[in-house]
């Protein structure tokens, strides 16, 4: 049985009367993972950003994180902001994905765009908890199999560059917000929504919003070519790749990200033909965070 929905700790800015986007964040994130770098966005769009519940400032109940706990508890705090009347664009990563994904089948009137940026799909569960294992020293760290020969071996699976993102790029509060979770709502949330999610049965129901898929070809936690057939295999997607980036594109190449964002969701509203297929553009920014990107 689903737990009663929490309402969740929000922030909301822009223009009133805009129409929202959503901003999903992932496991052990809070909504600052984007609120300072997506602020541009406000000067067109009403962002609403909520911290999912079981981290920052959210409620933690001591209950299962399923799936439809966390669908329900966005649908709840959707209702109290006042924002599900007309249908809002969403912008979500890796687990935030995941969640966006339940949310538009759910309520498939409430979604115009979406955008999502580092889609974790695996096949099962074994499979999800290597690469997790292999790329994530957080992970690691979890199951007291934390040392720095794993992570010098991931460091040069990733490379220097890489490793100088994350350092440079990486805002102070996201990650003094990525301490705020209990051990039941993150390992909750790693077995039911992460290691034995499939992926592939909500996009079986999903009512087809265009949606944008960004993802690094680096990505070491949500690997590149699991995701990488997916626009030929359901026509409202698009795929866009960015050769030197890896799980956390949106931070280390934002203002890339944010051109593909502005120009998915102001687009208009039509739907995509059957027989239509999108591929992936290959993309390599220079430098990070750039603007400036050609096709490979």
């Amino acid at each position: 049985m689903t737990p009663s929905p929490v309402l969740l700790d929000y922030t909301l800015i822009g223009r009133r009367g805009a129409q929202p986007i959503l901003f999903l964040h992932g496991i052990t994130g809070s909504r600052r993972y984007f609120q300072r770098k997506a602020r541009r966005l406000a000067e067109r769009w009403q962002l609403f950003l909520p911290d999912l519940p079981g981290f920052g400032q959210s409620p933690k109940p001591r209950v299962e994180y399923t799936m439809p706990f966390y669908r329900d508890a966005v649908r709840r705090t959707v209702e109290a902001a006042g924002l599900d009347q007309k249908p809002l664009h969403i912008v979500a990563h890796s687990l935030g994905a995941c969640i966006a994904l339940e949310y538009s089948v759910a309520y498939p009137e409430n979604v115009d765009r979406m955008v999502l940026l580092g889609v974790p799909r695996f096949a099962d569960p074994r499979v999800a908890h290597g690469h997790f294992w292999r790329g994530s020293p957080n992970y690691r760290r979890l199951l007291n199999e934390h040392s720095m020969a794993e992570n010098w071996a991931q460091w040069r699976r990733s490379g220097l560059a890489m490793a100088v993102q994350y350092m440079f790029r990486f805002p102070l509060s996201v990650i003094a917000d990525s301490r705020k979770f209990t051990l039941n709502s993150l390992t909750s949330t790693l077995e039911h929504c992460l290691l034995n999610y499939r992926v592939d049965e909500v996009l079986e129901k999903h009512p087809r919003h265009p949606i944008r898929l960004l993802h690094g070809r680096l990505d070491q936690v949500a690997p590149f070519e699991n995701i990488e057939e997916l626009p030929r295999l359901y026509p409202n997607m698009d795929l866009h790749a960015v050769e030197d980036s890896g799980h956390h594109i949106f931070l280390t190449h934002t203002r890339f990200c944010l051109r593909l964002i502005e120009e998915h969701l102001g687009g208009e509203t039509v739907p995509i033909p059957s027989g239509k297929q999108r591929g992936a553009a290959s993309h390599k920014a220079a430098p990070p965070g750039d603007v400036a990107a050609r096709k490979a």
